[in-house]
């Protein structure tokens, strides 16, 4: 069995979908379904189990994934360590908020694109609360994410930079911003914004908590970007970290109106899966973020 073949099980199973393996691998999803199905008369086993809707590893799948990423990162690693670093080849997947794609991201492509052109990069942003699980379930290969209180098992996380969590409304006169102004805010009549998933919003609710307020939720949104587009609408107010709103294209419908002491910051990291540092692209990547 070629290596061009265990390279496509890995990328297919750490994506678990036809579509997205076939277009980052350049390989149409007929040749890569018979690519797949050779691997699995050669083995003797079922690889994945799949019907119209969805892809999944079998156990016996789950398996050779393990086996198959060593291979296939000491094939790597051979290589780089026989040719120039400037050879490094693979594919990296990277996934951020689109605030820290504009800053840290951007920074960490652009030192590491000179050193290694060969090495194909393809960035996912979303919702920052959803970045440690899609490194846990191999979903992307290195992604920047807050610290949680707890971080899980073989995972590494190298710290970027701190950032306060700072309460926001909208700069223009509005209903909401009548509301926050008086001397003694009634928490519980001011419409909030809210982060569908993720610390900021566990922390949230914790300092409403502590204070004994009850706050009146006027929406759930994915990703401190959409909180602060709503509250320079006028619709409510919400709770940030400060680098979101330093780095927002409407920051100037947007002010700071309080600054919780008692609300922990937020840790900027980097991570990955320590295991995954065997494969050469990761481990470069990750070393040219330093």
């Amino acid at each position: 069995m070629d290596l061009r073949t265990l390279e496509l099980f890995v990328a297919l199973a750490e994506s678990l979908h036809f579509g997205r393996t076939s277009e980052a691998m350049h390989v149409s999803p007929s040749a890569l379904s018979r690519q797949i199905q050779r691997l699995e008369e050669a083995l003797g086993v079922r690889l994945f189990m799949r019907d119209n809707r969805t892809v999944e590893l079998t156990q016996q799948g789950q398996q050779a994934l393990i086996t198959c990423q060593a291979l296939v990162a000491s094939w790597q690693q051979l290589q780089q360590q026989l040719g120039d670093d400037s050879q490094l080849r693979g594919q990296l997947r990277l996934y951020c908020s689109v605030t820290a794609a504009q800053t840290l991201m951007r920074q960490f492509i652009e030192r590491f694109r000179p050193l290694f052109p060969n090495v194909a990069l393809t960035v996912e942003t979303g919702d920052a609360a959803l970045s440690i699980e899609h490194v846990l379930q191999q979903q992307t290969d290195i992604a920047i994410a807050p610290r949680p209180d707890k971080v899980p098992d073989g995972l590494l996380m190298r710290e970027l930079n701190t950032s306060p969590l700072v309460f926001i409304r909208p700069r223009a006169d509005c209903a909401v911003r009548a509301q926050t102004l008086t001397n003694e805010l009634d928490w519980s009549a001011v419409p909030v914004i809210v982060a569908r998933l993720g610390l900021s919003r566990e922390r949230l609710f914790a300092w409403f908590a502590r204070h004994q307020q009850q706050p009146q939720v006027y929406a759930e949104v994915a990703g401190h970007e959409a909180i602060v587009a709503m509250v320079g609408l006028g619709l409510g107010i919400g709770l940030v970290p400060e680098v979101v709103l330093e780095q927002s294209l409407v920051r100037e419908q947007i002010e700071v109106f309080k600054r919780p002491a008692d609300v922990p910051p937020y840790h900027v990291s980097i991570c990955c899966l320590e295991r995954r540092l065997q494969d050469p692209v990761i481990a470069a990547f990750w070393h040219a973020c330093r």
